[in-house]
């Protein structure tokens, strides 16, 4: 190792991703809070029942600002995001503090990317009735948390003594090798995400609806990829990283893909929840829209009995259950007026708002 900076040029020196990943961190914890809020917004303007879903998001947001923070702690105290030979002449306090801020970020990102998945699979069972789905669901949460847990406590035991990662008069070798601790945890965490992406599938497929209705509810389910695309990138650079001899340089990519991930699960987790938002929104731009105004007064004079969906007017009354046990559909109850007919199709519970939509 060299024994003074002259030994490295001006540019390796000066060299550092710190800000990049303080602009992302930052970027999330705004993303992260705002998303959150929206969602309990979304409930109490409809008036829908807090779930289990909702109650166990909040702790996934703390941990997923955690992820955030600490990583923003680590530029700032740790030089994660420069190189560590010139840390250890320029800064040796610092390449102490990245050691132990290692154990921090390890502890955080296993909860943090845990229970917003739990959160999702408490979610599932609004709508997974079958008993079958039920206990996968419970079974893929079990694993969820065994996998967060082992991980936990495989860092904490890491190594022996504690202060072996940041003492430099203790060797290194008491340590385990930490590219393949995150290795360790990311496999069975994508393994996961596939079991949560196909579990509610077929019950979906099931249901009485029209094909369109299935692919945005599949759509709506499939949100949680999101977490996995940035698992599996994250995972990427652990295999890129054969060892920690730049440990303070690569720590900024992987804290970087960590923290991505955290927050891509919480999205996940939440963005179902605002369809209620969503489609408030789109309605009322279509009622704001010049376009739709004038096309509602020109075809005012047609005959109605020539497309009678294009005249659809219905009185809509509290939902009832229709179709077998199982099978979470729902269609309105109706009055129609003269020259119209009522919607073919029954309309799928909305698994994460109790307040009516219809879709035509």
């Amino acid at each position: 190792m060299a024994s003074n900076l002259t030994s490295f040029p001006p540019s390796y020196i000066a060299e550092t991703t710190g800000p990049r990943l303080i602009a992302i961190a930052s970027v999330f914890i705004a993303l992260d809070a705002s998303i959150v809020a929206l969602r309990f917004a979304t409930r109490m303007t409809h008036k829908a029942k807090l779930g289990v879903d909702d109650y166990i998001i909040i702790p996934a947001l703390v941990f997923s600002l955690g992820m955030c923070v600490i990583s923003i702690v680590e530029v700032k105290i740790a030089g994660v995001g420069r190189h560590l030979p010139v840390l250890y002449i320029e800064d040796p306090q610092a390449v102490v503090n990245w050691a132990k801020c290692g154990y921090a970020i390890e502890e955080i990102y296993c909860a943090a990317v845990a229970i917003p998945k739990l959160s999702i699979l408490a979610s599932y069972l609004r709508i997974l009735t079958a008993k079958p789905y039920r206990i996968s669901t419970y079974i893929i949460g079990g694993i969820v948390s065994a996998n967060a847990i082992a991980g936990i406590i495989t860092s904490l035991a890491s190594c022996r003594p504690f202060s072996a990662r940041w003492d430099i008069n203790l060797s290194t070798s008491n340590c385990l090798d930490a590219p393949r601790f995150w290795q360790g945890i990311n496999i069975p965490s994508i393994a996961t995400d596939v079991m949560m992406l196909l579990l509610p599938l077929p019950t979906i497929w099931g249901l009485h609806i029209d094909k369109k209705q299935k692919i945005a509810l599949s759509g709506v389910f499939l949100l949680g990829s999101f977490g996995m695309i940035a698992s599996i990138i994250r995972l990427v650079v652990t295999f890129r990283v054969t060892a920690l001899s730049d440990g303070t340089w690569d720590s900024a990519d992987i804290a970087t893909w960590s923290l991505v991930e955290s927050s891509c699960y919480l999205i996940a987790a939440c963005l179902p929840a605002l369809r209620p938002l969503y489609l408030g929104v789109i309605n009322t731009l279509k009622s704001l829209s010049p376009y739709s105004t004038t096309q509602g007064q020109s075809s005012s004079g047609l005959d109605s009995s020539a497309n009678p969906r294009r005249h659809l007017d219905i009185e809509m009354n509290p939902y009832r259950r229709i179709g077998p046990l199982g099978e979470e559909a729902y269609c309105p109850e109706y009055s129609s007026k003269a020259g119209q007919v009522p919607p073919t199709v029954a309309t799928p519970v909305h698994a994460f708002d109790d307040s009516p939509h219809v879709k035509y």
